[in-house]
């Protein structure tokens, strides 16, 4: 790596994907430090939660997504800025190359970061029960899709593609609607297992045509479905770590060796 946090030339890009527990044991319990580090617009947002563990989970996700980003940069997490685009995707002021993607589902969420300039995209979700994968697919996904998500583990199946569309429609800054014609249906069986290494992935001619490169995530998480997925073709590296209010700790590395 760099000192910027690119790939040295030559070397696979990195994306480094910290889990954040929002809730449970593993969450903080005391919020202060993380809503001091929030800018007017974030602590805006979370008081206008419509639920108290929705906000709590609202501080917990962008606070620390502050102090990740402030302690790669060199910068205290209240002194960053970010600016949007057209659909919600942040981007972190004054800092080249750097590019996040943060998603969060139940009492988990996962934020990706990368220097190596490539737009990110990254989707947790839990999983549906097998009745709304079977309702949902047949609604938006491509008929080799639907064909997939049949029999006793078709939530999973349709958890695990909704997360690969999500990763790519993120990575482009789009919005979801524009992913669902998003061929990712690759390597998917009955038994919907992760499929940890990369896969180049092109949308339809319309739309969001890519390419992406796109890979399953294994999480310690029984009850969820993880993709990432970086703009253009070539490999990469991820690495899983887990952020705690104490201490940001690596917990697991994976991806090409």
């Amino acid at each position: 790596m760099t000192p910027g946090g690119a790939a040295a030339p030559g070397a696979p890009d990195v994306v480094e994907v910290w889990r954040i527990p929002l809730g449970g044991d593993d969450a903080p319990a005391d919020l202060a430090d993380l809503v001091g580090v929030l800018d007017a617009e974030e602590r805006s947002r979370a008081a206008l939660a419509a639920r108290e563990e929705l906000r709590r989970r609202f501080v917990i996700a962008h606070g620390a997504t502050r102090h990740v980003l402030g302690r790669r940069l060199g910068t205290a997490p209240g002194a960053l800025r970010f600016s949007r685009g057209s659909w919600g995707k942040p981007e972190v002021a004054d800092a080249p190359g750097l590019r996040v993607s943060l998603t969060h589902s139940g009492d988990l969420a996962l934020l990706a970061v990368t220097g190596s300039g490539r737009a990110v995209g990254v989707d947790v979700e839990s999983l549906r029960p097998d009745g709304d994968g079977l309702r949902l697919a047949r609604r938006f996904f491509p008929a080799a899709e639907r064909d997939l998500v049949t029999g006793g583990d078709a939530g999973r199946v349709f958890t695990r593609l909704w997360t690969r569309k999500e990763a790519c429609v993120k990575a482009a800054g789009g919005r979801l609607a524009q992913g669902f014609a998003v061929p990712v249906g690759h390597g998917t069986g009955r038994e919907a297992e992760e499929r940890t290494e990369p896969v180049t992935v092109r949308g339809p001619d319309s739309g969001l045509p890519g390419p992406w490169t796109l890979r399953d995530l294994v999480l310690p998480d029984p009850g969820y479905c993880a993709a990432v997925a970086l703009d253009g073709e070539g490999p990469f590296r991820t690495r899983l770590r887990v952020w705690r209010a104490a201490a940001q700790t690596d917990q697991y590395a994976g991806g090409i060796p």
